[in-house]
């Protein structure tokens, strides 16, 4: 069985990865952001639609970020 010690570390661990992980999805959303606002600029029947997208991706960019922040203090606190 393993000892509090190390099952704290891989727990601290883990939360490393989680803490890769959001920001690495906060990265692909605003890729995507970006991606409808060219969209946006190229093709006029869909614009509404595109910029509504890359204002949802564009939030979603943050909170992805911000939870990544949390997770990643949380990961200091306790190293």
């Amino acid at each position: 069985m393993a000892s509090s010690e190390e099952k704290l570390d891989a727990l601290l661990h883990a939360l490393q990865e989680l803490t890769t992980y959001l920001h690495g999805r906060g990265e692909k959303t605003l890729a995507l952001s970006k991606q409808f606002e060219e969209h946006a600029k190229k093709d006029a029947s869909s614009r509404d639609f595109d910029l509504n997208q890359a204002k949802m991706l564009d939030y979603q960019h943050h909170v992805w970020h911000e939870i990544g922040n949390v997770v990643e203090k949380l990961v200091k606190q306790y190293e």
